[in-house]
């Protein structure tokens, strides 16, 4: 798994696909051939002990040539499992050794039953009876127990427990006949050894044998869920081009707040457990030790895995919010470029309207300051970026990894904290070495490449010339429009008409109105076109709502203002009709009007369409989290219990998973019935104002992804 494993180790068996139809075939082959081995042996050896009890009650066998053919049966069988078992090797089957081990068995256990019924059909009579030695019985069966250990896997300790099965009832079988003895001196001494026995064996099947099998189920169960949350770490993608790395983190955050301690909990009880036997004198102690040791160990390093897994996601998560805001920063940035290159130009502009370009000059320059700190907060980021690039690109040049937890290899230790060289990053292991030029390989989920990433940092540098370039173009627009204000006011204040310098003077006030009420329109745009964060929808969404219910406050604000201005401007065209200039003030008055309305629409809209959305996300992440838990349920119940007893109790939760999961239903339908409400929104928003909705196809695709969730997980328990 995720380590070394110590000296004594534990074999953890686990179904495995077959790597092809032949091997499958010959597994299946295998398995039915040697459960009628095993049937043939159990019912040779009930027949065995039936005419054991007809031969001491002085009468005639029943059973001597059928147990002879189920005997030469089993062999012939037998005789095929060995040739299917080297088969099995040849293709190699990851359990072939094991297989080979259990056809030993078997053949053990038929040389013995051929034993003992050449033993029991060849007993010499005396008067018509047989002479049976029970005491040398007793001590032949007693001497076996004796020599019996334990195994060190489950299987092996199954199939013993199957075996000591057959052996306790030959032991019980042999009660009546002890005490049938004439000699009461004789009798009385048989009996002590018989009930000494008799405990012996009791106490290999129900103290030793079972309890030690309950806790190595209880181990494996365990150790085989741990083996599998390794796998999907060290296999998960960690680099850049994953996106969906935010279901992820929810995943993550879920099992850490409502799974990790009662899993800990199962862990410190596994260990408590096997204390508890160890104090009790259990003589499987070396496997209860091992068993611990692999639990102890997996888990250690389980803890050591989330640790890199919640690094991994962290750095991930900045990754993403960088480039995001970085895209968001150069786009605002290209507008402002834009508009600086179109709008502030000194041609056919009037006094009034070149002291309104200035205006608007200068609060371009405040924007830009507010810029100034953005783009340095996003050049001082970039130098902590990690490039994350090079988790899935070879690099061009040896490059240097930090340990992000401790590992063992066959070649050394790993340290966390400590660097290495990456020498090869291809496929879910990695290759580096360490300060002492030695080679060692482990898992890539076990390192992050640190800082600095070198797309990052050019990102964070173009952003800062590109702000350059517009502050310079800023500041040289607003020398040229300043200069021409100037001659402006030399050359054209005393031949002006003043009807015609009011009415520029209404124009003036009326732009101005109309430009702060697009700078509103702006802002409201860039709440509601751009995607929600991935990594955080809900909050995003929440975020965005406010903004827009703060942006309509700004327009409330505005709205007397331009009330003002628009009846001043009617009043001078009601009084001055005929002013040259009157039917662009009229178009100014018409202007400002429109520009009000639109934007009493788009913030109605824009409103009602991140409240949706906002309920949408906020179901969608119940949702999630419900449904997580129940898959974290059933994950703790993937191997199946050993014990029927288990078994029915495991059935019993499943029962209650399931009826519970319905009542549950309602979570899944929420999402839907949210969903088509932020849908009629997107359409609202198309039909009035043209604006499509970023995030509808992928609430979609998640509501869609939490129903199938939701089928595989009734699909799954109905399978179970």
């Amino acid at each position: 798994m995720f380590k070394k494993k110590p000296s004594k180790s534990v074999t953890i068996t686990q179904t495995k696909k077959a790597p092809s139809s032949e091997l499958s075939a010959l597994i299946e082959k295998l398995q039915k051939n040697a459960d009628k081995v095993e049937k043939l042996i159990l019912e040779t050896e009930q027949n065995l002990n039936k005419d054991v009890s007809k031969i001491n009650e002085g009468k005639q066998p029943l059973y001597q040539d059928d147990t002879n053919k189920r005997i030469l049966s089993s062999l012939e069988l037998l005789q095929g499992l060995d040739e299917d078992a080297v088969d099995a090797k040849r293709l190699q089957h990851p359990q072939a050794e094991m297989i080979e081990q259990d056809m030993k068995q078997l053949r053990v256990r038929l040389r013995k039953l051929r034993e003992d019924h050449d033993r029991i059909y060849h007993l010499t009579r005396s008067e018509g009876l047989p002479s049976v030695n029970w005491g040398r019985i007793i001590e032949e069966k007693q001497g076996n127990l004796s020599n019996k250990g334990f195994g060190q896997d489950l299987p092996t300790i199954e199939n013993e427990v199957e075996e000591h099965n057959i052996f306790h009832s030959e032991v019980e079988a042999l009660a009546p006949h002890i005490s049938a003895s004439d000699d009461k001196d004789s009798a009385s001494a048989l009996q002590l050894k018989y009930n000494k026995l008799l405990a012996s064996s009791s106490a290999r099947l129900q103290r030793h044998l079972l309890s030690l099998r309950d806790y190595m189920q209880c181990c494996t169960n365990e150790l085989y869920w741990m083996d599998q949350q390794a796998g999907e770490r060290i296999n998960y993608d960690w680099s850049d081009t994953n996106l969906d790395y935010p279901a992820r983190h929810r995943q993550y955050e879920n099992f850490i707040s409502k799974c990790l301690e009662s899993k800990e909990a199962t862990v410190t009880k596994l260990n408590d457990d096997g204390d508890k036997l160890i104090a009790a004198n259990h003589p499987g102690k070396n496997v209860i030790e091992a068993h611990m040791e692999a639990v102890h160990a997996d888990w250690k390093e389980y803890l050591n895995l989330l640790i890199c897994e919640e690094n991994h996601l962290k750095h991930m998560d900045e990754y993403h919010k960088f480039h995001k805001e970085a895209r968001d920063t150069q786009d605002l940035l290209k507008r402002m470029d834009k508009e600086v290159d179109q709008k502030y130009k000194p041609e056919f502009k009037d006094m009034y309207q070149m002291e309104s370009l200035i205006r608007d000059l200068d609060d371009q320059a405040k924007a830009m300051d507010h810029f100034d700190e953005r783009v340095k907060a996003l050049e001082k980021r970039s130098l902590q970026v990690l490039p994350l690039q090079f988790r899935r690109n070879t690099p061009q040049k040896l490059l240097p990894v930090e340990a992000l937890c401790e590992f063992d290899t066959d070649e050394g230790q790993i340290l966390r904290g400590e660097r290495y060289t990456l020498l090869s990053n291809k496929g879910p292991k990695w290759e580096v070495k360490d300060a002492a030029g030695r080679k060692l390989t482990a898992p890539g989920a076990c390192f992050m490449v640190p800082p600095t990433d070198p797309e990052s940092v050019a990102v964070s540098n173009s952003l800062a010339g590109q702000q350059k370039g517009i502050k310079m173009k800023v500041s040289g627009s607003k020398t040229t429009l300043v200069k021409r204000l100037e001659e402006l006011k030399k050359d054209g204040s005393a031949g002006s008409d003043k009807e015609e310098q009011q009415c520029r003077q209404l124009m003036a006030g009326l732009d101005k109105v109309t430009s702060d009420l697009d700078k509103q329109e702006k802002a409201i745009y860039s709440r509601v076109r751009p995607p929600l964060e991935q990594t955080r929808p809900l909050q995003d969404s929440a975020d965005r709502l406010q903004d827009v219910k703060d942006i309509a406050a700004v327009v409330r604000k505005i709205e007397p203002e331009k009330s003002s201005k628009v009846r001043e401007a009617e009043k001078f065209l009601t009084s001055n009709p005929k002013c040259a200039s009157a039917p662009q003030l009229n178009g100014k008055v018409n202007e400002a009007n429109n520009k009000y309305d639109k934007i009493n629409l788009l913030l109605k809209c824009s409103e009602d369409k991140l409240q949706n959305s906002n309920r949408l996300e906020n179901s969608l992440q119940n949702g999630k989290s419900l449904l997580s838990s129940y898959e974290n349920k059933l994950a703790r119940e993937e191997v199946a219990p050993a014990d029927i007893s288990s078994l029915e109790k495991t059935q019993r939760q499943l029962a209650d998973i399931a009826s519970e999961l319905k009542t549950k239903r309602s979570a899944v339908t929420e999402t839907e019935a949210n969903l088509r409400g932020a849908k009629g929104s997107c359409d609202t928003m198309a039909t009035k104002l043209q604006e499509h909705c970023p995030d509808i196809e992928r609430q979609e695709g998640e509501v869609r992804r939490l129903n199938k969730r939701y089928d595989n997980l009734n699909r799954q328990i109905d399978t179970r």
